[in-house]
């Protein structure tokens, strides 16, 4: 097992942890769910329902909050990295430690995606809400989340596997 794989996952981790509670503080307690709401818009019709109501103080919090998703995106970007490297070498099966490699690699375009979102939202919000410009948000949103959640599968796959292969040294102790 490689010491830097493991030493990057909890520091990666621990970053994106604090990273986290800094973005609630940023964006004043405006909800996950009305983020991913904007991200996942689709149509510029209905980005311009979503800030209808949005007062110039929400709306400085929302775009300070797509900043610090910046730094965001970095941490968690590692940190599925690292998972993914770590928990495909962990598992000591053969192709899931191949794996790890591709995975690592989907976890960095996740967070490509991730900018071209933020960069997509930030012009919706702050010049027009351009057609291309709030699908091309929505599909990098979907991408980025989608990757997210395959390289988690991979990971927990890997610990999986790990946990079996203690299971099974234990069955042939004597």
């Amino acid at each position: 097992m490689n010491p830097a794989i493991r030493k990057s996952l909890g520091w990666s981790f621990f970053a994106t942890v604090i990273v986290y509670f800094l973005m609630r503080k940023v964006t004043n307690g405006i909800s996950g769910r009305e983020i991913v709401d904007f991200e996942m818009a689709k149509t510029p019709e209905r980005a311009a329902e979503l800030t209808k109501f949005w007062t110039p103080e929400y709306q400085q919090h929302f775009v300070n909050g797509i900043y610090i998703d910046f730094l965001f995106l970095i941490c968690y970007t590692i940190m599925l990295y690292s998972a993914a490297r770590f928990f495909g070498e962990l598992s000591k099966h053969y192709v899931l430690r191949k794996a790890g490699n591709f995975f690592a690699v989907l976890s960095i375009i996740a967070g490509i995606c991730d900018i071209v979102e933020n960069i997509g939202m930030l012009v919706t919000i702050k010049k027009q809400a351009y057609t291309t410009m709030v699908h091309l948000t929505y599909d990098m949103a979907l991408v980025k989340f989608s990757i997210i959640l395959i390289v988690l599968l991979f990971s927990i796959i890997g610990l999986l596997f790990f946990l079996l292969s203690l299971t099974e040294r234990k069955k042939y102790r004597i």
